[in-house]
């Protein structure tokens, strides 16, 4: 399955121009199952490990603020990049990116939805095997 992950991963950075770095991590541990860089300085593992401290807290403040209602995505802006990390409803796991400021918001947005179905058909594969 990491292979098939990867190759996902390696798909969105195909596609989005502004691309830095993404992975699909666990949401529990922040680990990577897997993870790809365009970056050579940008560590996607240890990225995704602070992410997952970020992804745990928001489910606790959602569940406590807004009930039953669902994070469609969380977006971090710094001067240079965007994080956009989607937790993947059918799987215990988180999917991010990491883009060049200068992309469209937009279009990496909808890349990720895209993208999260792919995860987790690769993810369903899994579990049926």
């Amino acid at each position: 399955m990491p292979e098939q992950l990867q190759t996902v991963l390696e798909g969105m950075a195909r596609e989005l121009p502004g691309f830095v770095a993404s992975a699909v991590v666990l949401a529990q541990d922040g680990l990577s199952v897997a993870r790809y860089s365009k970056d050579p300085e940008v560590d996607a593992e240890a990225t995704s490990a602070y992410l997952g401290t970020i992804v745990k807290t928001n489910l606790k403040a959602i569940k406590l603020l807004a009930g039953d209602h669902v994070t469609d995505d969380i977006l971090i802006t710094t001067d240079k990049h965007y994080f956009l990390i989607r937790h993947i409803p059918k799987g215990p796991c988180f999917l991010f990116l990491m883009a060049h400021k200068d992309e469209w918001l937009g279009r990496a947005r909808v890349l990720m939805k895209k993208y999260e179905k792919l995860v987790t058909d690769a993810l369903k594969e899994k579990d049926e095997s």
